[in-house]
């Protein structure tokens, strides 16, 4: 029987970036003129927040955010060096990066051997902290017979899962898989460790805007539920452990996102009552009901549809008996997530 990691970091983009790309969808809300007109002074904000906002717009906070980032990614290096994965299996979130509108998979496996990625440029072409031609290539190794095997054990189990044997997207990862993968190599960046992204939609077909996610019909098709993500967790664990290989199973997304409420909430910081709820009952190893526990109602009213990665994660550890040996909640105002960071004990 093979072993199995459990790890869970944040995919938090801008830490690769200079301190003012922190607060960066916070500023675009500014300049948008999307925020409510109270909010738009920030006498108005949380105390907490106005800390952060300081006089330089959180920049001075960004960088002691990146110190705290970089500590609990080396914890969770530490934990892959040990445990010696032959690959990670990596739950991420993909918003029609790779396959646009032509199809909306609720969760997606790739099966690739190999893909190049840019992991030191983002959108806008701004520099890296660590001053890397942002047009440099990283190639990225696959492990299409651990993804093969997963796809066959699934349907067996009648999930239909999608899958790809070719990368689909220019980038050759959607930039939250590619943010995870250097976070979990933060300091030495040698990429070593072969790769299977599962893309899971939390979002489904809605637009995401400045102000928020565009609101739930009663015609909107849903994304992955809660229940179903817990069972892929629980079935992708069960396939992975009769596997001859050695794998690390990674949440990979924040914790509470801004935008991913619905846009009539005009939130402009997450909801941390909410947030620490969630995170009590996961740092204790109380998620043996995530999969029931959860409704489209929560997910909106505290814009945390990300989580259904890491429903996924719990599901898996639920199914290994695993149990949470480290965590650490980083609450925020001013970025536009919670950060989460977990290792569980290898089973």
């Amino acid at each position: 029987m093979a072993e199995i990691l459990g790890l869970g970091l944040s995919d938090f983009p801008p830490a690769r970036f200079g301190n003012e790309q922190f607060c960066s969808q916070l500023k675009k809300s500014f300049e948008a003129g999307t925020l409510p007109p109270e909010m738009m002074d920030p006498k108005n904000w949380p105390p907490e927040m106005q800390a952060e906002w300081g006089d330089d717009k959180a920049e001075t906070h960004a960088g002691k955010m990146r110190e705290y980032l970089a500590e609990q990614w080396g914890k969770l290096k530490t934990a892959l060096d040990d445990f010696k994965p032959d690959f990670i299996l990596m739950w991420s979130k993909d918003h029609n990066e790779a396959l646009k509108h032509y199809v909306l998979p609720q969760y997606w496996i790739q099966a690739h051997d190999e893909v190049t990625i840019q992991p030191y440029k983002n959108f806008a072409r701004r520099n890296n902290i660590w001053g890397v031609d942002p047009d440099t290539d990283v190639v990225i190794k696959g492990h299409p017979a651990g993804a093969k095997h997963l796809i066959r054990g699934l349907q067996d189990a009648g999930f239909d899962p999608t899958y790809s044997t070719e990368p689909m997207y220019q980038d050759g990862l959607a930039h939250t898989f590619i943010a995870a993968i250097t976070h979990l190599d933060w300091e030495k960046r040698e990429f070593k460790t072969p790769v299977v992204p599962v893309s899971i939609d939390p979002f489904g077909p809605r637009a995401r805007k400045p102000e928020g996610m565009s609101p739930i019909s009663p015609e909107t098709p849903l994304p992955l539920s809660p229940k179903r993500a817990f069972e892929l967790g629980r079935h992708t664990a069960r396939i992975l452990k009769a596997s001859p290989w050695r794998v690390a199973l990674v949440a990979a997304v924040g914790w509470s996102h801004t935008q991913d409420t619905s846009w009539e909430n005009h939130w402009i910081h997450p909801d941390q009552e909410a947030d620490i709820r969630r995170y009590e009952e996961f740092k204790n190893n109380k998620f043996e009901d995530w999969g029931d526990s959860w409704t489209v109602e929560e997910f909106e009213a505290h814009g945390q549809w990300e989580l259904t990665c890491w429903i996924a994660l719990a599901g898996a550890m639920t199914e290994l008996g695993a149990k949470v040996q480290h965590s650490d909640l980083k609450l925020q105002w001013t970025p536009p997530s919670e950060w989460v960071h977990a290792i569980f004990n290898a089973v």
